[in-house]
């Protein structure tokens, strides 16, 4: 007979159950960091859309004419907490700062606009500046800027053209050759025309400023200058707002000059023959 061979009793091992631990933690604190983050970009990127609408110009272009008033102004559409206010013009691809205006400090106009400009709105949130007697070279590219807590920089931008008209001419002859130059400085863009070309062609230099503005050079040389009167060429500088016509005097005016030369010293000599002539008289009668 077979004897039954008893097997060792089992041993159930302890079911090991998962332990809150570093690792669970460090997850946690992850997912709740990658919450934060993602708020404070949302706030950022609503901070930075509302500072790019939050300022606005007067206009965007303000067109004047040389010698005239020009005023610049940018408003906030809320009220917000500005601590600075600054102006500044675009000169040669770097901002300027032209004027600023604080609590703390006050205003303050930097060179060469002292005395040609100031603030006409004294307000943090609402600024305003003026040119008075405008220049053609104060047209160009403006600035504000707010600086506001706790947002940062807030711009705007306005253009001022200031329409205006400077024009010249003088020639030279060497040789029995005559050069002359015609200058055209403004805005709008002048033309330069000139009423006798004496079988010449001229020559025309054109250059557009960033402000603007639009210097030309017209050279006109002629060969023949025989024939040329005093009032026989003539350069015309215009735009749409006015012109201005340059005679070139060749002939007659040195010869002019010298005879007026000629009869000041006859005429000074003659009256200093005359003042000896009446003390020689009185002389003679006292002796």
């Amino acid at each position: 007979m077979y004897s039954a061979v008893s097997s060792p009793p089992s041993r159930r091992l302890p079911r090991r159950h998962p332990q809150v631990g570093g690792g669970f933690r460090a997850e946690v604190k992850q997912i709740f960091s990658s919450k934060m983050t993602l708020r404070v970009l949302v706030l950022c990127l609503a901070y930075s859309g509302l500072g790019k609408a939050d300022v606005v110009p007067q206009a965007g272009h303000t067109e004047v004419r040389m010698g005239d008033n020009a005023t610049l102004s940018c408003a906030l559409t809320k009220s917000m907490d500005v601590l600075q206010v600054t102006w500044q013009k675009d000169s040669e691809g770097s901002n300027d700062n032209i004027a600023t205006y604080s609590k703390a400090n006050g205003l303050k106009i930097h060179e060469p606009y002292k005395g040609r400009m100031n603030f006409t709105s004294l307000e943090l949130n609402k600024t305003s500046i003026t040119f008075w007697d405008t220049r053609m070279d104060d047209s160009g590219h403006y600035k504000c800027l707010f600086n506001v807590f706790p947002v940062g920089s807030l711009s705007g931008n306005i253009h001022l053209s200031v329409s205006g008209l400077n024009a010249s001419v003088h020639h030279n002859i060497s040789e029995d050759h005559l050069i002359v130059t015609c200058n055209a400085y403004g805005f709008p863009e002048p033309t330069i025309t000139w009423n006798n070309l004496f079988n010449s062609t001229p020559t025309q230099k054109t250059v557009k400023h960033k402000n603007g503005i639009v210097s030309i050079t017209s050279k006109l040389e002629v060969y023949n200058i025989q024939s040329i009167s005093a009032r026989d060429l003539t350069c015309t500088v215009s735009n749409t707002n006015e012109a201005v016509e340059l005679p070139v005097k060749i002939k007659g005016e040195e010869g002019s000059s010298l005879l007026w030369l000629v009869i000041i010293a006859v005429l000074l000599v003659v009256i200093t023959v005359l003042i000896m002539l009446f003390w020689r008289k009185i002389l003679c009668r006292m002796s």
